[in-house]
């Protein structure tokens, strides 16, 4: 990480942490809008700061930190969608959704959904599952289910239904979101919309890893002063030698996770959506999320009894990881990733 980022990240943990856990989404929406944070990948020429992933998934894993409520990660890939696209006003467009406060989200898992016509002609059928802060929303980005259509929706359509979807997980607020002939503008169609949402789905896999990071980091942090502050038979739990232990097997995994996620970010050189950039892209959101769901679960026991008191945001961060594990494609990764070790084997 340059110095420049360094401090970026000095200055974005700063504000965080006086958002509180979790960070409220009507408190720091706002903020992160009026700070500029969305303008972080968006290039110079379009009037943003050009910064790249790297900076994206920084503050995603800043943001993963203090479980912001806040759906940076759908509007990033939105606005992501519209820089890659060829609208002739997309600066207009996208001053409203980087400086003007209107949020465009989207699909954190997948989508069903049929397209038909083309340029602002566009009909959309079918159903997005886990759209974030969609009641928010002016914007919906969507992609067809072959992958040869990108387009925005007015989330205002009466075509355009969206209903809550429940679960453990308070930190995010997810909306299944069906459409029903509802009116659209492409951003890309045929092999253009292909390596655009090729390109955007490695950007989340890269974000939600540095999200799940971010959070491991975080509550293994606050587990450590857990055992540092209470006291078993007159001694600190911090200094039982088999807690040191286990506290610091997770922190191993963490740098690991974390330095696979580093090292992908800097081996792909700006190729977002590319093969090797999609491969480390499935590694990375693979090994990030499943150690977030392990260390929040060894946090969980560290902690004690009060791990499980509501009052204690541990259950919100074990909540969230299991959430993340979930979002996106952990199975099929999981088998990907298999599939090309064995591959390596066989040559």
């Amino acid at each position: 990480m340059n110095e420049f980022l360094k401090e970026l990240q000095d200055s974005a943990r700063q504000v965080m942490e006086g958002a509180g856990t979790p960070a409220k989404e009507e408190s720091t929406w706002g903020q992160l809008v009026e700070l500029g944070w969305l303008l972080t990948a968006v290039p110079e020429e379009l009037d943003g700061l050009g910064l790249g992933a790297d900076a994206l998934c920084m503050l995603s894993g800043e943001l993963g930190r203090n479980l912001s409520e806040a759906p940076f990660l759908p509007a990033a890939l939105a606005i992501e969608a519209l820089v890659q696209s060829g609208l002739e006003n997309k600066a207009e467009l996208l001053a409203g959704l980087t400086m003007g406060g209107e949020l465009a989200t989207a699909s954190l898992a997948g989508s069903d959904v049929t397209a038909s016509g083309s340029g602002d002609s566009l009909t959309l059928n079918g159903k997005l599952v886990a759209v974030q802060s969609a009641d928010n929303a002016s914007q919906l980005l969507v992609w067809s289910n072959d992958s040869q259509c990108v387009a925005l929706v007015a989330a205002d359509q009466a075509a355009v239904e969206a209903v809550s979807r429940p679960g453990w997980d308070v930190t995010r607020r997810l909306f299944d979101v069906t459409l029903n002939g509802a009116a659209g503008v492409a951003l890309a169609q045929g092999a253009e919309a292909e390596a655009l949402v090729a390109r955007l789905l490695n950007l989340r896999d890269f974000a939600m890893a540095a999200d799940s990071l971010g959070g491991a980091n975080a509550l293994l942090e606050l587990t450590i002063v857990h055992l540092t502050d209470r006291v078993q038979f007159a001694r600190p739990l911090a200094s039982f030698q088999a807690l040191k232990h286990r506290c610091a097997d997770l922190k191993v995994e963490i740098a690991a996770a974390e330095a696979l996620l580093n090292d992908s970010l800097l081996k792909i050189e700006g190729q977002l959506g590319s093969d090797d950039a999609v491969f480390r892209g499935k590694k990375a959101k693979y090994l990030a999320s499943a150690t977030y769901s392990k260390v929040a679960e060894e946090c969980l026991q560290l902690s004690g009894g009060i791990g499980m008191a509501s009052e204690y945001p541990c259950h919100l961060y074990l909540k969230r990881s299991m959430l993340s594990e979930h979002l996106g494609s952990q199975g099929s990764y999981e088998a990907d990733i298999a599939e090309a070790f064995l591959r390596q084997l066989s040559i």
